[in-house]
């Protein structure tokens, strides 16, 4: 059963040569909820062959493709241990309105629910969760969502008795306002028959159980293999009945697409999209519309902070939008001040501490930081979700331009307040400008 909606001629590259990429980091010693649930981050990366040749040769960006590759997609799944000493659903609530929906509707009292021991063949162990499956545009209609969510389960599941979901909107029209209950239930309905077609089945509340301990799950994973294959076959003889192409078909021919909820996708304030690396401004707001559309955020709170979100600019001071949605969810505050700031760690600093002058128009960037003078005791951190010390953004957050941080000796002392995990501070989105310039100079000195 072929899931594609699209013909093979249409993918911009052979799926089979996709890369699955996995990542989880904690402290050496847990923090707090960090033994009862975890985040796993899947990106689905696209390569440049070593042997490959571009039309006109090769550049330095083929060399980072042949290196890094290019994000194209990315999975969330969130693992949520059992006997930890914690309670699972206030964990789950205190991450996100998803989560604690997973939660309500799988436990009772700390325990697996009725009804889920009910459905669930041997319900004792860890379950995993399926939160976000996001793939770049050029890359869906292909049914390439369930094959890596499946290949995802099969490598995250173990120790798990059961994977969860929830499925939510697929599609937005051009005019949200368009959205009725029944276009909704319309859009979760299909995405329902996605995650049907590896082996999840419906509980209650809108939420799906997959029973790991079954065959079925394997026997649809190797179907969903035969598809990626078949997918695979298709475009290859595709390419064989076409006249050379001036590069090869596996290399994007746009900038990389950043990453934002694919399964539900909003509707984004420009045309250009946001690179992988999480600092440029194009893409963020599609994810904060993302959380909030599927959470259980009230809707005021949600309008509100979507509205003062759309207001950010380059040169916007933060801390006066911030004090906007002083009284909207905790979660919520999180979801916003990562759609319009960053945090240092995703920012490579090197060269620019060894050379100054490269920084051109990345010197005006604002930054924010709990203590980036030094004029307190203590480290300084990041705004928001940063790191496990993440600060609220208020009017007490200390700001200034990048040129100046970078200028603060003290601030990068082995003893001084920089944080080893945020790195002490967070960057305002970047306009496309300096992040073109910033892609620049980290090539050059890479090279």
């Amino acid at each position: 059963m072929s899931l594609a909606r699209r013909p093979a001629s249409e993918l911009p590259g052979d799926p089979a040569q996709l890369r699955l990429v996995y990542s989880h980091e904690h402290d050496a010693v847990p923090y707090d909820d960090e033994d009862t649930l975890e985040n796993w981050r899947v990106s689905i990366r696209v390569y440049h062959g070593e042997e490959e040749e571009c039309a006109g040769g090769c550049t330095d960006a083929c060399q980072q493709l042949i290196d890094h590759g290019d994000e194209v997609g990315h999975l969330s799944l969130w693992r949520l241990r059992e006997d930890t000493g914690t309670d699972r659903w206030m964990v789950a609530d205190a991450r996100s309105g998803d989560l604690e929906g997973i939660a309500s509707a799988v436990l009772d009292d700390g325990e697996y629910s009725t009804a889920f021991q009910d459905v669930i063949d041997c319900p004792v162990g860890d379950l995993l969760i399926l939160d976000r499956v996001f793939l770049a545009r050029p890359w869906r209609g292909f049914g390439l969502g369930p094959v890596f969510a499946a290949e995802a389960i099969r490598r995250l599941s173990g120790g798990c008795c059961a994977a969860a979901a929830a499925p939510g909107m697929a599609e937005w029209p051009d005019n949200p306002d368009e959205v009725s209950d029944a276009y909704r239930a319309a859009a979760n309905a299909k995405i329902a028959a996605l995650w049907e077609s590896i082996g999840f089945h419906a509980l209650h509340r809108g939420v799906q159980l997959l029973d790991t301990s079954l065959q079925e799950p394997v026997d649809l994973h190797r179907a969903r293999r035969k598809d990626l294959e078949d997918l695979s076959a298709a475009y290859q003889a595709h390419l064989a009945d076409q006249p050379a192409h001036p590069e090869p078909a596996t290399i994007p021919n746009a900038p990389p697409i950043a990453p934002a909820p694919a399964v539900r996708p909003a509707p984004v304030p420009a045309a250009e999209t946001e690179p992988s690396d999480g600092l440029a401004a194009a893409a963020s707001l599609s994810d904060l519309q993302w959380e909030s559309e599927s959470s259980g955020w009230s809707h005021n709170d949600r309008a509100t902070a979507l509205s003062v979100a759309a207001q950010a600019t380059h040169d916007t001071d933060l801390r006066q939008l911030a004090a906007r949605i002083k009284y909207v969810h905790e979660g919520l505050r999180d979801a916003w001040i990562s759609a319009v700031a960053f945090p240092g760690s995703r920012f490579d600093l090197y060269p620019f501490r060894e050379n100054p002058a490269a920084l051109g128009p990345l010197a005006d960037v604002w930054v924010y930081g709990c203590n980036l003078s030094g004029r307190y005791q203590g480290r300084s951190h990041a705004v928001g979700r940063g790191c496990r010390h993440g600060r609220p953004l208020t009017p007490n957050t200390e700001r200034m331009p990048l040129a100046h941080l970078l200028d603060l000796s003290s601030f990068w002392e082995w003893n001084g307040p920089s944080c080893s995990f945020c790195h002490g501070w967070s960057g305002q989105r970047l306009t496309p400008d300096p992040h073109a310039h910033y892609l620049t100079v980290l090539a050059g000195h890479r090279n």
